[in-house]
This record gives C-alpha cells, sequence and structure tokens, in this order.
C-alpha cells in the first residue's frame, strides 16, 4: 500500500514539474518565433507578420514529424556554413568601425552595464535549458547502453558546451561590431542594430548589401534554436499523456504557439519591457534544472550499471 502510495505521488510530482516546464519552454518557443514575426515586419513591413511565422513553423513541424536524428543532420551540414558566413561578415566590417566610440567605459559607473546585460544572460545567452533537456531525451534514444553517438554522453555534453561557447564569442563580437559602428543615440534609435552594422560593408564599390547574408544565418540559427524547443514541449506533452510518440504532437503545438503568441506579445518593444521580469522568474529555473539532471542522470546510470550486473551474473 505505502509503496503504491508513493508511486502515485512520485508521479504526481513528475506530472507536476513537467507541466512548471512545459509552461515555460511554450514562452519561450512564442518568443522566438516573435524574433520571426516582428522581424519579418521590420525588413518587410508591407507583409503581414504571420506571413513569416506560417512558413518558420511548417518546415518545424516537418523536422519533428522525420524525427531527432533528421534534425541533428541538417544542423551538422548548415550550421558550420552558417557560422563561416557570421565570422566573414563581421570580418569585412573590421573597415567600418571607430573603437573610439567605446570610450569612455563606464563613465556611469557599472550599474548601467550590469542593466544591460543582466537581460542578456537569459535572452539569448540563457536559452541552454532545452538543451539541458534534449540531454535526456536523447539518451533515452540512445539505446540499450545509454550512449549518445560514438563518443557516448562526454561527447555530448563536449560539444554543447563547444557550441555555447562558440555562440557567445560570436554573440559577443556582434554587439562590440555595433556599439562601435553607430553614436549612443543612433544605437537606441536601431530595432536591430547588427542588420544595419552589417549594412555598412562595401568592398570597391561593388560587393554590398550583404545584410540578406546575416538575415539569412539570423533565420537559420533561430530555426534551429526553434526546433530544438519545440522538439522538447512535445517529449514533454508525451511524458504526462504518456501515449504515442512526440511527433503526434507536432501539429497541435505548432497551431497553440502561433495562437498564443500574438497574445503573449501584442508589440515589439514588449519583448524588451518583458526581458527583466521573464529574467528573474526563470532564474530559479536554470539552478534547479542542471542540479535536478545531474542527480536524475547519476541515479539512472547506477540502477543501469546494477541492472548490467545483474545480467552478467
Amino acid at each position: 500500500m505505502t509503496k503504491t502510495l508513493n508511486q502515485y505521488w512520485g508521479r504526481f510530482l513528475g506530472n507536476l514539474v513537467n507541466l512548471y516546464y512545459l509552461a515555460f519552454f511554450l514562452l519561450l518557443a512564442c518568443l522566438i518565433v516573435s524574433d520571426v514575426y516582428y522581424f519579418g515586419k521590420i525588413t518587410m513591413p508591407e507583409t503581414p507578420g504571420i506571413v513569416f511565422a506560417i512558413f518558420f513553423l511548417v518546415p518545424a513541424i516537418y523536422a519533428i514529424k522525420l524525427g531527432l536524428e533528421v534534425m541533428a543532420r541538417l544542423m551538422e551540414l548548415l550550421l558550420p556554413i552558417i557560422v563561416i558566413v557570421y565570422v566573414l561578415l563581421l570580418v569585412l566590417v573590421i573597415p567600418k568601425l571607430e573603437y573610439t566610440k567605446f570610450l569612455p567605459i563606464m563613465v556611469g559607473g557599472i550599474k548601467p552595464v550590469l542593466a544591460g546585460a543582466l537581460p542578456n544572460i537569459n535572452f539569448p545567452f540563457g536559452q541552454i535549458l532545452p538543451v539541458a533537456f534534449l540531454y535526456k531525451y536523447v539518451k533515452g534514444n540512445g539505446g540499450g547502453d545509454g550512449k549518445v553517438g560514438k563518443g557516448g554522453n562526454t561527447d555530448f555534453i563536449k560539444y554543447c558546451f563547444a557550441a555555447i561557447i562558440i555562440a557567445t564569442i560570436l554573440l559577443t563580437f556582434r554587439a562590440m561590431a555595433s556599439a562601435a559602428a553607430f553614436d549612443e543615440e543612433s544605437l537606441k534609435s536601431l530595432t536591430y542594430a547588427p542588420f544595419s552594422t552589417i549594412r555598412a560593408i562595401e568592398i570597391g564599390n561593388i560587393i554590398e548589401r550583404l545584410d540578406y547574408f546575416l538575415l539569412g544565418a539570423f533565420y537559420g540559427t533561430t530555426f534551429f534554436k526553434f526546433i530544438i524547443t519545440y522538439y522538447i514541449i512535445c517529449e514533454v506533452i508525451n511524458d504526462v499523456i504518456g501515449k504515442g510518440k512526440p511527433a503526434n504532437y507536432a501539429v497541435p503545438v505548432a497551431i497553440l504557439i502561433l495562437v498564443l503568441m500574438p497574445f503573449l506579445l501584442p508589440r515589439f518593444d514588449l519583448i524588451l519591457k518583458t526581458v527583466n521580469p521573464y529574467l528573474f522568474v526563470s532564474l530559479p529555473i536554470f539552478f534547479m534544472v542542471p542540479l535536478l539532471l545531474y542527480i536524475t542522470i547519476g541515479i539512472k546510470e547506477k540502477r543501469n550499471s546494477r541492472g548490467n550486473r545483474g545480467v552478467d551474473g
């Protein structure tokens, strides 16, 4: 009786936690789609934003239907190209930058620096939570030995950390390039400063308007970020319901995101105003999840090792 009661409460608490994180991931997915929605309206103001959102979600649904391995292969193929394009654009814009615009440094003290830096801890830098959950589901899909790929769990963690470090460096240099390209007042008036920064590239009056390459990189990286979050949402729903498979929930979840996004984020400036509270609400999540995942992984690995010893015995 006690064992049954413990199993019931364990299942109840597990589903409660899943629902909590499901709400978080839905908000995160809406924020990512809002990037495409509002950025599309900025670059092509005559086109309704919903068109960009639909054309973004349809390939994402197809990716979830094809499965995790196909998604991983697509990223493996395109991400190196996107990174190379990104780096080349940053290198080509260097002659147009004025580094004196960095000065004076911290003239207003440390508070303005922290006010600008803290929100970025969460968005975009803090969006590693789906990757942490992805570890759990990839591990579960990796076969009886629980290994991911050729090198197992170690390779997964190593490549994830490498990707996070590279992304952080690229985003940092992108922000520095924008700061060195415009004065303070102009920078405040720009909706998406990196896009305007890349427009300054001009080589021999022949090669110019390379901002569309940045646009391609933006949509590519945003798509990859979204399908990871989107896949995790489908996995969490599958965990709660316990029937079918993640691909079965792809279309309903996409429709839910498409309907929720305009209501949660009806204006672009609202995204900027809600970043700080979003940060402080989600800080406990970022503190708890790595710890909980670490404990869960440790327990599962101990159970697997005991099970293997029992079979061998």
